[in-house]
């Protein structure tokens, strides 16, 4: 049994998508979409649909008037765009507690990195759903670690801060014998997640060595660019500090032009903060 298999062993009950998410997910996979099936989903669980809503009246969406129903946000920002919120939604609130852990830092630094990784996706005309997904599970992994063994994940937090996400990737294998990439993939596998957002997740934090994940690359740095915008550096300092190698992957080797691109992205640290 190899080490991933016997940190999974290790968790009597390994958390769940709620079911609300995973019936999305069905439908909006299954082909024809019956939008009444699919509103009757989501309003079976009045927490997950009024998050949903708060998140489609964003200012990333523009809309030009209130989302008010789920009817609304179908018709006005589609169904792609629906289905990403309702993961975002659920994922959130997955888990409830995780010992040593701030929960709603946690969120905000992933919620901002899968807003920043769709805004960076559109430029590059990647899929931005898709971009928006992995950038929010990207470091999902160090959830059930700090379940599994939250002394030695709170160490890890400790001899972590300030470090580049390469270094916390070294780190947990010395203090810890696995890595967040590794229970992060095993985790989206075992909530059916497709296999490129499981690709994105394993390599994201060493895109330059992953030539089969293009959007590995892009979640680096929307992690890069969330991780510094949370310590208040400036546009500038946050653009000059982005590994040159990937800026060069995703074709920004502008820094002006990248300059502006972050600070575009400052404002979804507010509104990060309004979803939780």
């Amino acid at each position: 049994m190899n080490v991933i298999d016997t940190f999974f062993e290790k968790i009597n009950n390994l958390p769940m998508l709620p079911k609300v998410v995973q019936d999305v997910m069905q439908l909006l996979n299954s082909g024809e979409v019956d939008i009444k099936v699919l509103t009757n989903v989501i309003h079976r669980d009045q927490v997950l649909a009024a998050k949903v809503l708060r998140m489609s009246n964003s200012a990333y969406f523009g809309c030009s008037r209130s989302i008010k129903t789920i009817e609304d946000a179908v018709a006005l920002i589609g169904l792609q765009n629906l289905n990403t919120l309702v993961i975002a939604s659920g994922v959130t609130t997955t888990f409830t507690e995780v010992q040593g852990l701030d929960l709603k830092k946690f969120w905000q630094h992933h919620l901002v990195t899968a807003s920043v990784a769709r805004q960076l996706s559109k430029q590059l005309e990647l899929s931005t759903e898709t971009a928006y997904v992995a950038g929010l599970l990207h470091g999902i992994g160090r959830l059930p670690i700090h379940m599994v063994f939250p002394v030695a994940s709170a160490q890890v937090e400790q001899v972590c801060q300030g470090r580049l996400m390469a270094e916390r990737q070294s780190v947990e294998q010395s203090m810890l014998g696995i890595d967040h990439c590794q229970v992060g993939d095993m985790l989206a596998k075992h909530w059916n997640f497709p296999e490129e957002i499981c690709c994105v997740i394993r390599s994201y934090i060493k895109p330059c060595e992953s030539q089969l994940c293009q959007l590995a690359s892009v979640v680096y740095a929307a992690a890069h660019i969330a991780h510094e915008l949370a310590l208040d550096r400036t546009s500038t300092e946050i653009a000059e500090s982005l590994d040159a190698e990937v800026a060069t992957m995703l074709g920004m080797q502008d820094k002006l032009a990248l300059t502006d691109c972050v600070e575009s992205c400052r404002p979804m640290m507010d509104e990060a903060s309004s979803y939780l």
